[in-house]
């Protein structure tokens, strides 16, 4: 029988070790699975040649990943691991004969909530399939410290921790957008515009990693054309998390007393106190407002709180209001008018996005309706020219009779057009597409049906780019 694990102090590192097939595999959990997915790896001693049934201590849970041991976070916890109990997961790994692909289940038992002297746990056991990619490694694995996920509350952003992490020494990773959208299991309605799928996952990313883990990232987009179809990532050690997750219980508390005395003395809190203090606020009940909610959101309270004294709206007290604006982080007028507006200016790019990508659609079915047409004009020229030789020469002298377009060719290719040779004529792509074209205008019956098959089309096409024009 597995022994159970000693309680591990906050302070003591947790490794969680995964090969890189499993942390570039296909799959998508929630975020509480990916909290229960995280405890169990950590469940795997080094030393382990077999999966056990690994025991999850729910108040062990909740304190790994900061959480507060209530009664909804010990429901979601059981729901989590009856959801993973039917996840699939599609790996991709190399072998002799080249890259394989298997789709393999997460678990293949769970034993629900027991009560026991030491609190409630669930037991669960990996599929054995999962071997490979948990126990024995050796090569190709990565392994982090289970604490850069204290304050991850997204999937996402756990999911491209792990993807850039991989690559912390490389310092850099590409990523085509729609492969990075397979990996973190997006279905293909869900943030179907990049902008959304930029802002909701890309950057909401960027901004948790440098916020709470020991890296961050900056990335560049690769276009083709004006759509967006690869993400660049330059990855760099983020040493300001490291340090802050190294200091002691004694330190933070230095530090946390060390920020209280300086927002006490700051010209913020003396200048900002002279005016709430004429509204009934006392120095006690500021000084706490400033310490719990920071001075940016005491700011944002004392506009409201001025906006709503400007136009009569504050029938009782001012203090009042301002503490209750405060705490609960009404937005000012100012704020709503900005948010108004940047609301209108994700319209607005989200809609010259939809046009962009309308427009490159459009263009490519017109490329291809051009191409499609040249391929069948060039047949018919190479039929006619075969059953007459002197066919290219007569169409050569035709389009030197006509001054106007003779005119145009020279100044466009820079060539004297009567010094020409017919293998000249061939050799220069320009003057080879027009002499064909005036081989369709000397022979339109033999072209009817091409011209009936792409003509309109192309015009009908053209005139929905034009449409599209800002």
């Amino acid at each position: 029988m597995r022994k159970k694990q000693a309680e591990i102090p906050r302070s003591q590192v947790q490794i969680i070790r995964k090969a890189n097939e499993l942390v570039e595999a296909r799959y998508r959990f929630d975020i509480w699975e990916m909290r229960v997915f995280a405890k169990m790896l950590m469940s795997i001693e080094h030393e382990d040649k077999d999966f056990s049934k690994y025991n999850i201590h729910i108040n062990e849970l909740l304190r790994d990943f900061n959480l507060v041991n209530a009664g909804d976070n010990y429901a979601a916890v059981k729901e989590a691991v009856q959801k993973l109990q039917t996840k699939i997961i599609e790996i991709e790994k190399d072998t002799p004969e080249g890259v394989k692909w298997f789709s393999t289940p997460l678990l293949i038992s769970t034993e629900g909530f027991k009560s026991t002297q030491d609190g409630n746990y669930i037991s669960v056991q990996f599929h054995p399939t999962l071997k490979p990619f948990l126990i024995e490694l050796k090569e190709r694995y990565l392994q982090y410290d289970i604490s850069n996920l204290w304050g991850l509350s997204s999937m996402y952003s756990i999911r491209i921790y792990e993807l850039l992490k991989q690559y912390e020494r490389i310092g850099k990773r590409h990523f085509e957008v729609e492969n990075l959208r397979v990996i973190l299991g997006l279905e293909e309605t869900e943030y179907k515009l990049y902008g959304h799928f930029k802002d909701k996952i890309v950057l909401k990313a960027q901004r948790d990693l440098l916020e709470v883990t020991d890296i961050s990232f900056t990335f560049t987009e690769v276009k083709k054309g004006r759509k967006v179809v690869g993400l660049t990532f330059f990855i760099a050690t983020n040493t300001a998390q490291k340090t802050n997750r190294g200091l002691s219980n004694q330190a933070e508390k230095r530090e946390n007393l060390k920020k209280k005395t300086d927002v006490l003395g700051s010209d913020f809190f003396k200048d900002t106190f002279k005016q709430v203090k004429t509204w009934g606020v006392s120095e006690t009940t500021f000084r706490v407002l400033v310490i719990e909610h920071g001075e940016e959101q005491v700011q944002i309270g004392l506009e409201c709180t001025l906006d709503a004294l400007k136009n009569n709206k504050i029938t009782g007290n001012a203090g009042g209001f301002f503490c209750k604006a405060v705490e609960e982080k009404w937005q000012s007028s100012r704020q709503i008018s900005s948010a108004r507006q940047a609301e209108k200016q994700k319209i607005m790019a989200d809609k010259t996005e939809r046009v962009g990508e309308e427009q490159e659609k459009w263009q490519q079915l017109l490329s291809d309706l051009q191409t499609a047409r040249s391929a069948d004009v060039r047949e018919i020229v190479r039929e006619l020219t075969h059953e007459n030789v002197d066919l290219a020469d007569a169409a050569v002298a035709q389009l030197l009779k006509d001054k106007t377009m003779r005119g145009i060719l020279e100044r466009t290719t820079g060539l004297t057009l009567a010094t020409l040779k017919m293998e000249d004529w061939r050799q220069n792509k320009d003057l080879r597409n027009v002499v064909i074209g005036q081989i369709e205008l000397m022979h339109p019956e033999n072209f009817l049906k091409i011209q009936n098959k792409y003509d309109k089309q192309i015009k009908q096409v053209r005139q929905k780019i034009e449409a599209l024009k800002p």
